[in-house]
């Protein structure tokens, strides 16, 4: 049987005329119309697979046409499980089924749908311990048929940008039915501002396909679309609630933080799941999920049908599906003492078995290819549970219900029991009202009406597979079997089988679960994620919320045309003209670099040796006025965090120099340590108040002493030096440091004069030749002499000793932050060292992050590499093991594209390895 288009339905609107969208399914050309999903596509071309499941590799089809489960799960443009029913079909897109070799029709492991039943549950625990030996063999092949969709690794998709989005509405709706449209407009007609997000592609939920209430459905959200009050969200689903009325949600690539004074939870109720023989047949799906094939879709799903129900409900199925020209052979009525016993078929179904709902008596066989599941529903309970009591089983209204929600947290709509369309609307304007006005929740009714009583958790005999939960393929017998294991309490039955555990979060299947172990208990507890969310959407990133910091020669830098760098929050040139051609001028003339960004943390007071000594494990009794020196610091475990200079300006007055990235962190920690070890000191945050430029070349010397009136000589102001000045009447501290390994100075000064320092420094050093570099050319030049960068060169396990600085501690004091732990590290001897190397003239460079390997195995890592204009050849810095750390010895680069190339061990900087240029 082949689906097919409608044109029209006698008793519904059906979309017609829509433009043609071309996708590609396995290869073959798909025609979707604009709005279908792309299950909806799929059934219209025929499709009646479209996946396998997790465990034994059956064959599933469309259930229940709303995302829920892993039926539908599809690898879309190389993104791996993509919910087919949620997804809008796109023009172009590039779709191939997963979990099936070498063919969905034809799948190998389809073969576990006999073997696996041998073995016992948790048979992978049982068997593959003894011997020892074996199970590394048997891991490897276990992770292998693990999973469902596969990460493509080709580099497609490494562009995706996601993001995060906030929203602050006074009143957030979960949920776009009719309960939860009701309450939009209550809330926003008592004047507030409202978000409504709803996880399909449409609103009105399943009204929008109820022949006689979808007109009222579309009258509101007409008005709500109107209506400058409300924001409306489609394709967006709600997977988090958290305190103080924290929404979260994911649309897409973008996740959306909701903070909003009240909340209204209206997500409404799933179909009741029903657990036969042999439910999981494509051709078996549920009775909304039919309704919108036809009714939002124009697709019909089935020539032939029998319709399962149990309430009046299923007569309104069987009337969508004869509008739509489908045979209805029967409509099975569980209140007439009969329902479905069994489903036949192979690889579809071909017959539905019908007879008495203890499964006693005579059967019915009634050929059909299409079985629709009618039998009540499911309140969705996954937010309100969330975290909270957990539900309990009404016997009056036969469903699980949450009634315990926080204070400005409502529920309402069919999350609370079925109800009538009117009761819908009148429970939701209700929560709407009381949300808005922030008023105690109003009580939910409902009648003997809306009651649907609800068929055995099982039905039928049940001798061949019954699915419980179809994620995990967890069947009637492996429940009952792990049962008689001792596992007969459903948080440890959940774990013993996997049910539960797949995407849908149990919200299929936890009633049948639940009803079947223990409805007195109720079903195992709500966690969020609700629904999947990927790891780029929960990461994501936040520009627009992010500070963005600009240094006070910013516009200075625009004016010349630079290229910018994020460095953290700030904008940063990171060069002007090529790189290679500035670190080249750098070396042969005379360069400025805007280093306003560093951090510069002033300390001071009665104890501000003893602060010093305690947070850094250098030693500075001994460092004169007007020195500086360099120092790293540790955090607590001893692992390197910081390197920077600590400079004696005047006495008992210091200014530690840091990064541009740890500033915040280091000055947080200052404060910290201040307060908790009671040092008497003051700490004062510099780094906003003075601008910085570092001027570096053999002309630096020469250029400074036209514009300063302090001698500048070599033995008044030697290396690692700091003076006061003045530069055209302006305050300047020149610190003499030497990050770029040539004679440079750095000159700081009040940020208020920053674009005409810099300018009044470019005019004057014309004569010079004087030339702006960026921070990429700053990399550079700090690589040839092998200067690491904290954080780049070193991890959250790099010791002061093995990244090379273990000279800048001094471990004879008796307490600083880090000490027990570096006298451990000390003790154990270094392992791995971080060492500078330098490739052959021609050899190509390699990318930062690549592997050193050594007969076949990753040993090391390249760490930051470039290739040096003054040297003509690549330079870089590696972790190596202890005994390739020696000056000398030969190191193997594996490349991105997976050659080799030989690095040689460099016992000092590749440029100027005495210091000679520093120090003259």
């Amino acid at each position: 049987m082949k689906s097919a288009r409608i044109e029209s339905h006698p008793d519904f609107p059906v979309p017609t005329g829509q433009k043609e969208i071309r996708f590609r399914f396995q290869g073959r050309e798909i025609t979707a119309l604009e709005g279908d999903t792309v299950a909806a596509a799929l059934i219209a071309a025929g499709v009646e697979t479209f996946s396998r499941s997790f465990k034994y590799h059956r064959r599933r089809g469309l259930y229940d046409n709303a995302g829920y489960g892993t039926d539908t799960l599809l690898d879309v443009d190389a993104s791996p499980n993509v919910i087919a029913d949620r997804t809008l079909a796109r023009e172009g897109m590039e779709i191939r089924t997963q979990n099936a070799w070498p063919s969905v029709g034809f799948d190998v492991m389809a073969v576990n749908d006999t073997v696996v039943p041998l073995l016992p549950n948790g048979f992978y625990y049982k068997m593959f311990h003894k011997p020892k030996a074996l199970w590394p063999l048997a891991e490897k092949a276990i992770r292998k048929a693990a999973g469902i969709g596969r990460i493509d690794t080709s580099g497609r998709g490494t562009d995706l940008r996601y993001e995060k989005r906030y929203r602050f509405p006074d009143v957030c709706v979960v949920g776009g039915g009719p309960a939860g449209l009701s309450a939009a407009k209550a809330a926003a007609e008592e004047g507030k501002q409202v978000l409504l997000i709803e996880q399909l592609p449409t609103l009105g939920g399943h009204s929008a396909h109820t022949i006689p209430e979808h007109q009222r459905v579309s009258e509101l959200q007409a008005g709500l679309e109107a209506d400058d009050r409300v924001e409306i969200l489609t394709n967006t689903s709600a997977f988090g609630v958290y305190e103080e009325n924290l929404v979260a949600a994911v649309q897409g690539r973008d996740q959306f933080k909701i903070r909003a004074e009240a909340v209204v939870l209206a997500p409404g109720a799933l179909e009741r799941h029903l657990v036969f023989e042999n439910n999981d047949l494509p051709g078996i799906m549920t009775g909304r999920a039919s309704e919108r094939l036809v009714l939002l879709h124009g697709v019909r799903p089935g020539s032939r049908a029998v319709v399962v129900t149990n309430h009046d409900g299923g007569e309104h199925t069987a009337r969508v599906l004869k509008g739509a020209g489908v045979e209805v052979a029967a409509v099975v009525d569980a209140r007439q003492g009969r329902t479905i016993q069994r489903a036949k078929g192979r690889t579809r179904v071909t017959a539905a078995v019908v007879g008495a709902r203890d499964g006693s008596g005579q059967t019915e066989t009634i050929p059909c290819d299409l079985i629709v599941i009618a039998v009540g529903y499911t309140p969705n309970l996954a937010l309100l549970a969330m975290g909270r009591k957990r539900p309990i089983w009404d016997p009056e209204q036969q469903v699980f219900r949450s009634e315990t929600l926080p204070d400005r947290m409502y529920a309402c709509g069919e999350v609370q029991g079925p109800a009538t369309f009117v009761r819908l609307l009148k429970e939701g304007e209700a929560a709407g009202i009381a949300a808005a006005r922030l008023e105690p929740a109003p009580p939910i009714e409902r009648s003997a009406e809306d009651r649907i009583d609800a068929l055995p958790p099982t039905v039928g005999r049940c001798k061949g597979k019954a699915f419980v939960c179809r994620c995990m393929d967890v069947t009637t017998d492996e429940i009952a079997r792990s049962q008689a294991e001792g596992f007969d309490q459903l948080e440890k039955l959940k774990r013993y089988t996997g049910l539960g555990m797949g995407i849908c979060q149990g919200k299929v299947c936890y009633e049948a679960a639940a009803r079947i172990v223990d409805p007195e208990i109720g079903p195992t507890t709500f966690r969020p994620p609700a629904v999947p969310v990927s790891f780029g959407v929960l990461a994501g990133r936040a520009p627009h919320l992010v500070p963005i910091r600009r240094t006070p020669t910013h516009d200075v830098h625009v004016r010349a045309g630079a290229k910018f760098l994020d460095v953290g929050q700030w904008k940063r040139p990171e060069s002007y003209i090529a790189p290679a051609l500035e670190s080249k001028k750098v070396r042969e003339g005379l360069g400025m670099i805007d280093v306003s960004t560093l951090g510069k943390i002033e300390v001071s007071g009665p104890d501000v040796q003893a602060f010093l000594h305690f947070m850094l494990p250098g030693k500075f009794k001994k460092l004169a006025v007007g020195r500086v020196r360099y120092g790293v610091m540790i955090n607590e475990d001893g692992i390197l965090f910081e390197d920077g200079t600590i400079a004696h300006i005047d006495e008992g007055r210091y200014v530690i120099s840091t990064t541009t990235g740890n500033q915040d962190a280091i000055l947080e920690s200052f404060y910290w340590w201040q307060t908790t070890e009671g040092f008497d000191v003051r700490i004062r945050n510099l780094s906003q108040a003075l601008a910085a430029m570092n001027l570096s070349g053999d002309t630096s010397r020469r250029f400074l002493s036209k514009l300063v009136e302090i001698d500048m000589s070599n033995e008044a102001f030697p290396y690692m030096g700091c003076r006061k000045a003045t530069i055209e009447g302006v305050n300047v501290t020149l610190f003499r440091i030497g990050f770029t390994g040539d004679l440079s100075y750095e000159v700081h000064f009040p940020a208020e004069y920053g674009e005409s320092m810099w300018e009044l420094l470019m005019e004057k050093g014309k004569p010079y030749g004087l030339f702006p570099f960026g921070v990429e050319t700053q990399r550079i030049l700090r690589l040839e002499k092998g200067h690491l960068l904290p954080g780049v060169d070193t991890d959250a396990l790099s010791t002061p000793y093995e990244a090379g600085v273990g000279f800048a501690v001094k471990d004879d004091k008796p307490d600083f932050i880090g000490r027990a732990f570096l006298k451990q590290f000390k003790e154990r001897g270094v392992r791995d060292r971080l060492v500078l190397y330098k490739l052959k003239p021609g050899d190509p460079i390699p990318g930062d992050g690549v592997t050193i390997r050594e007969n076949g195995k990753a040993i090391g890592r390249v760490t930051s590499s470039r290739r040096s204009p003054t040297l003509g050849a690549g330079i870089g810095l590696c972790w190596v093991p202890k005994d390739l750390a020696e000056p000398g010895s030969r190191i193997t680069i594996r490349l991105a594209d997976g050659r080799d190339v030989d690095g040689e061990v460099l016992e000092h900087a590749a440029y100027d390895p005495e210091g000679v240029k520093l120090k003259q």
